[in-house]
């Protein structure tokens, strides 16, 4: 099985939803709009940066937004989120960055200032994914059990997805 973010072109496969990475904008130090999330329509396209072709979360990103134009106005190309990253602390235009990497430190050591998108579709769906004809799907299905109560005790404000785990005793 596979751990992948969603929506992505796999085929005929079976999988387990474990929960949802929201989006989150960055911006420069001291560019980022008033309030505690950012509006799709306040987004600058002149200003974005956005990962190469072939990249998934380039492409979460924009279906979050469903404003096509600003894939064609991207000022400019990273190669990864690191790298975006350092763009925008540098002041050259404002990214999309997943609230996993926001977790895992990616601002750490930079005055980037994240808020989170305010949209529809404003995440990115973290799931297991299996061959259909696989015989461990019970496994599978097991092991996302065990995902999803690892994250909800991590990030207990995680919007989770699937059933809720069983209480263990004490």
């Amino acid at each position: 099985c596979v751990l992948l973010a969603l929506p992505y072109a796999c085929g005929d496969v079976d999988s387990a939803p474990l929960f949802d990475d929201r989006l989150f904008v960055a911006f420069p130090n001291g560019e980022s709009p008033g309030g505690s999330m950012v509006d799709v329509g306040a987004i600058d396209e002149n200003r974005m940066l956005l990962l190469e072709d072939g990249h998934c979360p380039k492409d979460h990103a924009l279906s979050a937004c469903n404003r096509p134009e600003l894939r064609a106005q991207a000022a400019m190309m990273g190669t990864s989120l690191h790298t975006l990253v350092q763009m925008v602390d540098n002041g050259l235009g404002i990214t999309f960055i997943p609230s996993m990497a926001i977790e895992a430190g990616i601002l750490e050591g930079t005055r980037v200032e994240a808020k989170p998108l305010r949209s529809d579709h404003g995440f990115r769906r973290i799931a297991l994914i299996w061959r259909r004809s696989s015989p461990r799907e019970s496994e599978f299905q097991l092991l996302a059990t065990v995902l999803r109560r690892i994250m909800r005790e991590l990030i207990p404000d995680l919007e989770s997805i699937g059933p809720e785990p069983e209480p263990q005793p004490a």
